[in-house]
């Protein structure tokens, strides 16, 4: 039997140094360090990440990297929101005849986010419905056998704010959006590889418009300096153009925008809340709004608002609207243009 434990003894021993030489190569190599992301990848945010595009921001890093997820909705109506690093990305499927509601927590059209940026949103190329204003970027598949828009956005920080880092988290949102659609059994065309992403020129003098601002005019009272626009190859989700003025405060005077998919849905929200945009067209003081159709999904959104430091002759508004609608809408493909009277 003293014969037998020894025995027994030579085998463990070996056997638990090799176990513990294995479990400490799996907790510091850095092979051991990617299969433990990958295996948290496997059921974090559904398992939608991928795990390359994602560790280009996370390093392989679990914690603090995949700091947290949370889901909700089912069918046609679900979301995925998660951290990456220090990004928040949203997947969801959005129904065409959905609108925001400001008093329900949770409702993916409420996450998405535009605006924080100092840039204005470009396409983000390579075919895909999608841009970015090197802060928040949004890539959207039209499903073909569902009432529904597949959604991805990113919500970053102004640290991300250069062309390489936003290159990055356009891949992210590309491929999660093929890896959902898949997932979620929405049949839509997808995109190829993203391109390098252009930095824009800032504060053109007006007249030199090629891009979002061409054909828009100016009140003649000589109040307009300059245009920021977003390039115009009719994939971008959102698109803008800004007039301003230099001789005072040098401020933006006119903005126009033109809002795509869940983006425009986005701006319309329900019944009883003040501020949002309803019906087809329409105007007040100090905007307008028209709309059109594009495609099965729900109809884009194109408005002008004046700010503070405008005082717009009457009329103007409609008018440049109108000018700026109606090429927004022939650069998507979108029929059945409403503008306010």
């Amino acid at each position: 039997m003293r014969t037998m434990r020894r025995i027994a003894l030579y085998a463990v021993v070996p056997l638990v140094v090799l176990l513990a030489a294995g479990y400490g190569w799996y907790r510091t190599s850095d092979t051991g360090k990617r299969w433990r992301y990958e295996d948290r990848l496997a059921t974090y945010c559904e398992g939608l990440l991928p795990v390359s595009e994602s560790a280009a921001l996370t390093s392989y890093s679990t914690d603090p990297g995949l700091p947290g997820d949370r889901t909700g909705g089912a069918d046609d109506d679900r979301w995925d929101a998660c951290g990456v690093a220090d990004t928040r990305l949203l997947v969801a499927l959005i129904p065409h005849d959905a609108v925001r509601n400001r008093n329900l927590s949770g409702e993916p059209l409420s996450m998405l986010r535009d605006g924080g940026s100092d840039h204005l949103p470009v396409a983000i190329g390579g075919g895909w419905q999608g841009h970015t204003d090197f802060r928040d970027t949004g890539v959207v598949l039209n499903c073909t056998n569902r009432p529904a828009s597949l959604v991805v956005a990113v919500s970053a920080d102004e640290s991300h704010e250069n062309a390489e880092e936003t290159r990055q988290i356009a891949r992210l949102a590309t491929v999660t959006a093929e890896r959902a659609a898949e997932r979620w059994s929405c049949d839509a065309p997808h995109g190829t590889v993203v391109p390098p992403i252009p930095v824009q020129p800032d504060r053109p003098a007006p007249g030199t418009a090629t891009a979002t601002c061409a054909g828009v005019p100016v009140p003649g009272d000589e109040s307009v300096d300059w245009h920021r626009e977003t390039t115009a190859p009719g994939t971008a989700l959102l698109e803008t153009c800004a007039l301003g003025e230099s001789k005072a405060r040098d401020e933006e005077l006119y903005w126009f925008g033109a809002a795509f998919g869940p983006y425009a849905q986005r701006l319309r929200t329900s019944a009883g809340d003040p501020g949002s945009y309803r019906g087809d067209a329409g105007a007040d003081r100090h905007s307008a709004w028209g709309s059109a159709a594009c495609g099965t999904g729900p109809r884009a959104l194109f408005t002008v608002n004046d700010t503070e430091y405008a005082a717009p002759p009457s009329g103007y508004l409609r008018t440049a609207l109108r000018a700026f609608a109606e090429r927004a809408a022939q650069r998507h493909g979108c029929t059945d243009l409403k503008l306010p009277s």
